[in-house]
């Protein structure tokens, strides 16, 4: 019985994430918009056709459509694709002003909004996980193992060092030094270890290494220096709403900066395009994650189903992180493209020609569609029915 729940609702757990990431985004526009009274001509979840549509007395359509993979906002007078058109201000239409007449940071601020709200429901996400379940903490972090000939022999680890810092930040379990060593193969890396009372400074090279990740049940490479951790002391600390709020904001400076580094290494040709996942591997990702927590001996249906719940929010936080960091690219199409033409027009008093737009907007989305295709591809070809296949053949 779990298991045909299992298939037939696999797909719901990746329309759930979704649906909140995009939702969240799109409404961190919506509200800056009406702030500054800008007239909104739809608000929509998913693509093209509605399923349910209702309009409201400001005349904004509020639409629930049948292909569930994102969503928008739409205002009056705004160019989202080359083959939008402007909308004459003189029709009777949605109640406010048309976007273009909110002048430039108006509208800077309305295409930072979405990325904002992306960070915020993380922040609110960590801190709600914090308050409610805690966060593990150590008395200290102690080497237990120093694999012979590995990268952390090589820099002179012992067994018993406490480490106090891994990368430059300060380490409360072994889950800050993984972290830090992880998203590092093939870069050196600047331990702080404690020493019969002394503190010294180690630096090791993690090396690329395959390694199964038994929660969300995928195979991923990773930097590892081959050091055994273990916390001394460890526990679940659960936070006050100060403590919470900073857990918060330190768990999404975390994420952001872990997301620059993975940008900046696919960038230099240190990482490939395996590091990243379209819609295609976010549902692998959902649907693995789904069946290892359902598939839980010794736990209630109940108990397995707010383990998925628990699971699908931690995702939804990392993922609305990675939506809103990368809107944020100066790329025509996503917000950041969005931000440069107001900030250009900002500094020349001058809108940039529609034509001019149009132009951006298509050179945008045919790079955003060109590495989808990428992205996707790749994601097919790591699908496990797939690689056996191929494997078998």
């Amino acid at each position: 019985m779990d298991k045909l729940i299992s298939v037939v609702a696999s797909p719901l757990p990746f329309i759930i994430l979704i649906s909140i990431v995009i939702t969240v985004h799109e409404l961190g526009h919506y509200f800056v918009g009406r702030f500054f009274g800008a007239a909104v001509e739809s608000f929509s979840v998913g693509f093209g056709k509605s399923i349910i549509e209702v309009k409201d007395k400001r005349g904004t359509r509020w639409r629930i459509n049948w292909l569930p993979l994102g969503g928008f906002v739409k205002f009056v007078g705004e160019l989202q694709a080359p083959t939008d058109h402007r909308d004459d201000p003189r029709e009777a239409g949605p109640i406010g002003k048309s976007y273009t007449a909110l002048g430039p940071f108006k509208r800077l601020a309305v295409s930072l909004g979405g990325p904002l709200a992306n960070f915020v429901f993380a922040i609110v996400v960590f801190a709600g996980i914090g308050m409610g379940l805690g966060v593990p903490d150590a008395n200290e972090v102690r080497v237990t193992e120093v694999q012979a000939s590995s990268p952390a022999d090589i820099a002179g680890f012992k067994v018993g060092d406490v480490v106090l810092t891994a990368g430059g930040r300060e380490v409360a379990t072994y889950n800050d030094v993984t972290r830090a060593t992880t998203l590092s193969a093939g870069e050196p890396v600047l331990y702080r270890v404690l020493r019969e009372g002394h503190e010294i400074d180690l630096t090791a090279t993690p090396v690329e290494r395959s390694e199964h990740n038994d929660a969300f049940n995928v195979t991923e490479k990773v930097g590892k220096i081959g050091l055994g951790l273990e916390n001394k002391g460890g526990r679940i600390r659960v936070l006050n709403p100060i403590e919470a709020i900073g857990y918060g904001f330190s768990a999404t400076g975390d994420a952001i900066s872990n997301t620059v580094n993975v940008l900046r290494r696919l960038v230099t040709g240190k990482d490939g395009l395996d590091k990243m996942s379209g819609p295609v591997g976010i549902f692998s990702l959902t649907d693995n994650m789904t069946d290892v927590a359902m598939g839980q001996k010794g736990v209630n249906f109940g108990e397995r189903l707010a383990m998925v719940a628990l699971n699908l929010l931690q995702l939804a936080a990392i993922l609305s992180i990675g939506v809103g960091f990368f809107n944020l690219l100066p790329i025509p199409v996503l917000d950041g493209g969005a931000a440069v033409m107001c900030l250009a027009e900002a500094a020349t008093g001058k809108e940039i020609p529609e034509k001019v737009q149009r132009v951006g907007l298509t050179i945008g989305l045919a790079c955003l569609v060109s590495f989808a295709l990428v992205i996707t591809w790749q994601d097919i070809g790591r699908l496990p029915w797939l690689v056996a296949l191929l494997g078998h053949n």
